[in-house]
């Protein structure tokens, strides 16, 4: 049995990365978010917190931007329009794609957090949250890979 663990254990990995080295469409839903006040900025005149929003790049061009709102602490998207929060992306392995969450800071020095990842899905369906700053915020997400959906090109948002 000892000897059978470690062989599943590398046989669930291995076909995880299988996955992930072919084209795919998912389906990407954010579901909440916990916005921490030292990862964003607050207005420096009323101090209500700036608006965040989130972008997700393909190869250097906006593939999706969506609106997170004004809010800080822990917040569910229960009441909000899905059709802002819900997107049918295409992954290819051999693009790089990168998240940008940030405020919109005026006066005060944007705040937020960018990552690339030159390999894999950030949305990956097995997460439920990616961290999106050094002091705790998160981005709750759901994942589905459409399997019998044929792969479709991303629609670049900046050549419009």
């Amino acid at each position: 049995m000892r000897k059978i663990f470690p062989i599943i254990i590398c046989l669930s990995f291995f076909s995880c990365d299988q996955i992930l080295q072919r084209k795919q469409m998912y389906s990407v839903e954010i579901t909440s978010c916990l916005f921490k006040d030292d990862d964003f900025n607050r207005s420096e005149i009323t101090g209500a917190p700036l608006p965040i929003s989130m972008k997700l790049y393909e190869e250097g061009y906006l593939i999706w931007e969506v609106d997170l709102g004004k809010h800080r602490g822990s917040y569910r998207y229960d009441n909000s329009k899905v059709e802002d929060r819900i997107a049918l992306i295409a992954y290819d392995p051999q693009f790089k794609y990168r998240i940008e969450v940030q405020d919109e800071a005026f006066i005060s020095e944007e705040r937020g957090y960018s990552r690339t990842w030159s390999k894999g899905f950030p949305f990956k369906s097995n997460l439920e949250r990616l961290k999106v700053g050094d002091y705790g915020s998160e981005v709750g997400f759901k994942s589905v890979a459409l399997k019998t959906m044929n792969y479709q090109s991303n629609k670049r948002l900046d050549d419009d």
